[in-house]
């Protein structure tokens, strides 16, 4: 169930029988010449859609207030200030919750946005705003069989970024606006620029840019909507296991509570 499309009675409706929003998280950026800039967010969008059908969920508009500093430098690009971006999500899951959902789950399609879920996430506990917060990761919560269909697709090594699994998975999402012909005619591999700190377990934010300065991985030219559909209905159902069991969760919103509580009252110990 997509919010935009439902009319007053109908949320209501979904409101009183599932509680639970999920809210798509992308990006806009550079998926090198071939993919157009929204590729995350409409993947992300594409798959909660789905995962919705299998298990019933209201679907929030794909959101991109999230977090793209480490492509920043590419035409295209919108990124946002930390603190701008944390408040606006913040704001904006206040919002769903005063519409009446006790759970909210992110369904991530970019990766930049991790770091970003994560740290929302813990923060989030510094208040009650009257929900329980999830986050999940469209590629990383297949099962072992499932992982094996996906890897027998890829005719070149899949690295995750505009590559031959993300660009199959785009043109399965949104036929017709992938540009082949302007894929990188070979394989990008990685630059290794951080392979002395890598080695001594030294991280630094330009990690990625290190390896990848323009923002693409592997080859495309291998894509196809048919690899992309098989990988889609695993990802959709894989999601769909997600919204289950953030669904059926009874745990984490009683321990929010008791954590908030002992919060309010740490000084009365």
């Amino acid at each position: 169930m997509r919010w935009e499309h439902l009319i007053p009675s109908e949320f209501e409706k979904a409101i009183k029988e599932h509680s639970l929003c999920i809210v798509p998280t992308g990006s806009l950026e550079r998926h090198g010449e071939h993919l157009p800039l929204g590729c995350d967010m409409i993947i992300a969008h594409t798959v909660a859609c789905l995962a919705a059908e299998l298990e019933p969920a209201v679907v929030f508009p794909p959101q991109i207030l999230m977090q793209a500093h480490e492509s920043a430098c590419f035409s295209g690009t919108v990124n946002y200030p930390s603190d701008f971006a944390i408040k606006a999500f913040s704001l904006l899951l206040k919002s769903i919750a005063a519409n009446g959902f006790t759970k909210i789950l992110a369904v991530n399609g970019h990766g930049g946005n991790s770091h970003m879920l994560e740290y929302f996430a813990m923060s989030n506990l510094d208040k009650d705003e009257g929900y329980t917060f999830y986050h999940f990761n469209i590629y990383g919560s297949v099962t072992e069989e499932e992982q094996r269909v996906i890897d027998a697709l890829w005719e070149s090594s899949p690295y995750g970024h505009a590559c031959e699994m993300e660009t199959s998975l785009f043109m399965a999402c949104c036929p017709g606006k992938t540009k082949l012909s302007l894929a990188p005619k070979q394989s990008i591999e990685p630059q290794n620029r951080f392979s002395h700190l890598k080695s001594k377990g030294v991280h630094n934010a330009l990690w990625w840019y290190a390896d990848y300065p323009d923002n693409v991985t592997g080859t495309a030219l291998k894509a196809s909507e048919e690899k992309g559909k098989i990988v889609l209905d695993i990802y959709a159902k894989s999601a769909a296991r997600a919204i289950k069991a953030v669904k059926e969760d009874n745990i984490a919103p009683a321990l929010r509570q008791e954590f908030i509580n002992r919060v309010n009252n740490k000084g009365d110990l």
